[in-house]
């Protein structure tokens, strides 16, 4: 299948997203470094326990 079409039915064959939860990913932290094609980018848990992704 090509273009819009084909594009929608691929969707319907992926498996969903795996899920992790934020406490195992940040082990007792309240901030990890993930590596991203060589960048480093910062996630963070703040006061109001929110996620915060920064470059």
């Amino acid at each position: 299948m090509s273009g819009k079409a084909g594009e929608q039915a691929d969707i319907g064959l992926r498996s969903p997203s795996p899920r992790i939860q934020s406490d195992d990913l940040f082990n007792g932290r309240r901030e990890i470094v993930i590596v991203h094609q060589g960048m480093e980018y910062r996630l963070h848990i703040t006061k109001a326990d929110k996620l915060i992704l920064t470059k």
